[in-house]
């Protein structure tokens, strides 16, 4: 049996791993909203850095936040590193404790979707909730499968799909957990933890304090502008791959999708409206920088390249402002 879809939706998650988990919390009993996981998990403070293929990258701290989000949540994570020996043997004993686990891929193997066997390789989490009697395949639930319009999906995957998935190891600076299962078991149900209960806003306040106090977060967008500059100023075919890599994470993946779950975050938390007029500019900057990318990807223009490093000026102010107001800090 080769891999496929068996159920296509358009409801996505955020981002794939924190999607995971609120998937693996409501297989264990006790739904957490992906919502839920970036805001104890600290998930709306971002980092640069380089991604699987060396091109810059502006992203959260995915691991780090997807499992504070879980701890957080009285959930504990269990990693369990996987057995390339007896894959099957080993899942099938993971699933019959925990029902569902995590596992982070590399998607060149991930034959179920086009999108997949199409385009460049890069890592991805999933969760495995099922596996046949004669372990020749899985079943898989993937939150999100960013497509021209992103999707997600639940698929039969071979057993060997999965495993040469699992062991094609792929890395970025943000990234460097492949070779694990990953699990999780409910504190509450057991008596041995609490579920954070700090008040949103509070949650909120906490993240802008880290902002200012980490460098590596306070400093994100510039460093992120030095790198697509230097990507910028390197080999024609680079630098326009770098382009499309800026719209990608300013529009499609990480930047503006976030925010737009801040903004509910926000609203919960009965924030100002100075602070949503703040959150609504940083939108605004990033959307207008996706197509500052598509177009310098077009025209290779230093006109245009001039307006997005106006833009990063724009953004770096407009996010010290936001996490300021957030922080409750005058201006």
């Amino acid at each position: 049996m080769d891999s496929h879809i068996v159920e296509r939706y358009d409801d996505t998650a955020v981002n794939c791993l924190t999607g995971s988990y609120s998937i693996l919390a409501g297989i264990a009993g006790r739904p957490v909203e992906e919502q839920a996981v970036f805001e104890r998990g600290d998930g709306y403070l971002f980092q640069a850095g380089l991604d699987e293929s060396g091109y810059p990258e502006y992203i959260f701290p995915v691991e780090e936040a997807g499992a504070l989000g879980m701890t957080r949540s009285a959930f504990t994570v269990h990693k369990e590193p996987i057995d390339f020996g007896a894959p099957g043997a080993q899942l099938a004993a993971l699933l019959e404790r925990h029902r569902a686990v995590i596992v982070w891929v590399n998607t060149a193997h991930l034959n179920y979707a086009d999108v997949y066997r199409d385009n460049a390789p890069y890592l991805h989490a999933v969760v495995v909730d099922g596996i046949a009697d004669d372990h020749g395949h899985v079943n898989v639930h993937d939150s999100l499968v960013v497509d021209l319009k992103p999707f997600g999906c639940r698929a039969l995957v071979t057993l060997d799909d999965l495993v040469g998935a699992a062991s094609d190891r792929i890395r970025s600076e943000a990234h460097d957990a492949m070779g694990f299962f990953y699990a999780v078991s409910d504190d509450l149900a057991t008596g041995t933890g609490a579920s954070e209960d700090r008040d949103l806003g509070g949650v909120l306040t906490r993240q802008a304090e880290r902002f200012f106090a980490e460098p590596r977060f306070r400093e994100a967008i510039r460093r992120y502008q030095a790198l697509c500059e230097e990507c910028f100023a390197g080999p024609p075919e680079r630098a326009t791959h770098g382009a499309r890599r800026l719209f990608h994470h300013a529009s499609v993946l990480y930047a503006v999708p976030s925010l737009k779950l801040l903004a509910r975050s926000l609203h919960a938390a009965g924030a100002s409206e100075e602070t949503l007029a703040l959150h609504d500019a940083t939108v605004r900057h990033w959307e207008a920088m996706g197509v500052l990318a598509l177009r310098y990807e077009a025209t290779s223009s230093p006109a245009v390249l001039k307006r997005i490093t106006q833009r990063f000026d724009q953004l770096d102010e407009a996010t010290v402002r936001l996490w300021e107001s957030v922080a409750g800090r005058s201006a």
